[in-house]
């Protein structure tokens, strides 16, 4: 018998189908310090959005960062390659969302990034990018 994948794992593979990514593959929780090397970290939220009034389900969110190491440059054209990724990653999502295309989650009604990219951490070579994300389904118990 096999085990049901969790949902941070349904939007893992949801993202790793983005183009854009080089390589693919997404790790959760934990980022590589290694250039195109992508993860993604569940930031705290309140799960419930709101209960049905039959006590029966309601409408739930996941929230999470979407991290990206990069290179980072005293030349400006490897930064703005960077900032152009996080620009085009967030037009992939508005995309999928405006497809109804979401992760393989019963219930699903929204993905969405809610930030632009912006760097959370660098050294001299390289930087830490992040976007904020924020997943919407329905669940009925």
């Amino acid at each position: 018998m096999t085990q049901e994948k969790s949902k941070i794992e349904k939007i893992k593979d949801f993202i790793e189908k983005c183009p854009l990514l080089k390589g693919g593959k997404i790790n959760v929780d934990y980022l590589k310090e290694k250039n195109q090397s992508y993860s993604i970290d569940r930031t705290p939220v309140q799960p419930d959005i709101n209960n049905f009034i039959d006590g029966r389900g309601g409408k739930k969110q996941i929230s999470f960062d979407f991290c990206v190491q990069a290179p980072l440059s005293s030349q400006s054209i490897v930064n703005l390659v960077n900032s152009k990724f996080c620009e085009d990653f967030m037009e992939w999502i508005s995309t999928q969302n405006r497809l109804k295309n979401f992760p393989d989650i019963d219930g699903a009604f929204s993905i969405k990034c809610t930030s632009p990219g912006y760097i959370l951490n660098k050294t001299e070579t390289t930087a830490i990018y992040i976007i904020q994300m924020n997943f919407i389904y329905y669940e009925l118990l």
